[in-house]
């Protein structure tokens, strides 16, 4: 009983309760395994995400409706990626994934695991910002690996953002222009 009861505590203790995917200490632990295998030959990609338009979502339909979206988002980013690496929910609305091998930006997968996270209805829309670092291109260490996946999803977001304003701006120059 003893065993057992330990096995279900190392188990909880590195996932996350909400989505059943790995937890920050989970990332941790295998970016350090990670780290550690780079230099013989087997690089890895980190790729870090966050949903945009989550709050709102929450905030319109509930904090339990926001659950079972994070929850129902981490199952299917977890179908995506399961073959090429581990998912994990690293709280609030983020999400990471660790993929075996180096995956370019605009790679099929990224895109799928983008779409895995997207939600879209009639009241809403949850997508998603995502930046990404390989090991060990461009870091050999578990904390820069993520900061760096990290900062690039802010920029990513950020040039979402821009370009939302300039959609926004064209189709209210076009308004006044035909008002005109």
């Amino acid at each position: 009983e003893n065993v057992r009861i330990l096995r279900r505590k190392a188990h909880e203790a590195v996932t996350d309760g909400l989505s059943g995917l790995g937890n920050r200490r989970k990332l941790m632990d295998d970016l350090e395994h990670a780290v550690g295998h780079a230099d013989q030959g087997y690089p890895s990609t980190l790729v870090f995400f966050d949903l945009d338009g989550f709050k709102r979502y929450n905030d319109s339909f509930g904090h339990a409706a926001g659950d079972s979206l994070l929850a129902r988002v981490g199952t299917a980013l977890h179908a995506v990626v399961e073959t090429d690496g581990q998912a994990y929910r690293l709280g609030g609305d983020e999400f990471c994934v660790l993929l075996e091998g180096r995956f370019p930006r605009h790679h099929r997968l990224l895109a799928s695991a983008a779409s895995a996270l997207t939600e879209r209805g009639s009241a809403f829309t949850v997508s998603v910002s995502f930046g990404l670092a390989i090991i060990p291109d461009d870091a050999l260490s578990a904390d820069v690996v993520l900061q760096l996946a990290d900062e690039r999803m802010y920029a990513d977001k950020a040039q979402s953002n821009r370009n939302s304003r300039a959609e926004t701006r064209n189709v209210l120059l076009q308004l006044l222009s035909e008002r005109t």
